[in-house]
């Protein structure tokens, strides 16, 4: 369980990355392509260099992993993991649905998140043994236990190569919404934070790194839901990695099955 002056910092490492993401929101802000293709701003390199100076300063002998920047000292016993802009392309077209990822992890296990979504002013914090919370307002997944009633959210098509676009056509089809083809696509971290809040049922992906995961798991399972990787098995904070996020355990079960 994390202390007390952990989350403190947590949260004023969020209150920090608030203004740099205000100051760039539909505005100029640099916008490039990595080696990978995948896009970069002003905003997601000037957040995580300013919350890692913060973290060196407070910290100097925790690790930290970070999308931008790498990683440093990652076998220390408390490790940061950093996605200073989740959503980038969200939030180079402007839609209020990015956050920015902080995760604290003890033994290679997460034990506090923050997705924090500035523009909205929301704040979401899952913290081990305690609870998760939107705004200081305690959270709840939703207790839907049948897919033919489940929302389901996914970052995009794109990412489901081979078997993988078919498990995704056969889950999708068997959810609440498959008239209109049973799934809500690019929500990024913020539909994660939708199902800790009851909104969301079930999400997966086939290839995730360690940022894009690490600070949700908290908020998910705090809030009474479950994160494993496609073989019912815990992620083990790694990358790639293949993620189910269910709202409770039954549910889970049942997706696992289809899954395999």
């Amino acid at each position: 369980m994390p202390t007390q002056e952990f989350i403190t910092f947590a949260h004023y490492l969020a209150d920090l990355s608030n203004e740099v993401a205000k100051k760039y929101f539909r505005l100029p802000n640099g916008e490039m392509a990595k080696a990978d293709q995948s896009p970069v701003t002003k905003a997601d390199r000037e957040i995580e260099e300013i919350i890692r100076a913060e973290i060196e300063k407070k910290f100097p002998e925790h690790g930290i992993i970070g999308e931008e920047f790498g990683t440093q000292n990652a076998d220390a016993e408390f490790v940061w993991v950093l996605d200073p802009i989740d959503g980038t392309s969200s939030f180079i077209i402007g839609r209020p649905i990015f956050g920015t990822l902080i995760a604290l992890t003890s033994r290679k296990k997460s034990i506090l998140g923050i997705m924090n979504q500035p523009i909205n002013g929301e704040r979401w914090i899952g913290i081990s043994g305690q609870g998760s919370w939107l705004n200081g307002k305690k959270i709840q997944t939703r207790n839907c236990t049948e897919i033919s009633d489940a929302v389901l959210c996914a970052s995009s098509p794109f990412f489901f190569k081979d078997n993988d676009a078919e498990i995704l056509k056969r889950v999708s089809g068997l959810t609440k919404y498959q008239h209109l083809g049973g799934i809500i696509y690019g929500g990024d971290c913020y539909s994660y934070a939708s199902l800790a809040s009851g909104f969301v049922d079930i999400i997966f992906e086939p290839e995730l790194k360690i940022y894009d995961y690490a600070a949700l798991i908290p908020i998910i399972e705090m809030a009474g839901g479950i994160v494993t990787d496609w073989d019912g098995n815990d992620l083990q904070l790694q990358s790639p990695a293949r993620l189910l996020a269910c709202g409770n355990k039954a549910l889970h079960e049942k997706v696992l099955k289809l899954l395999k």
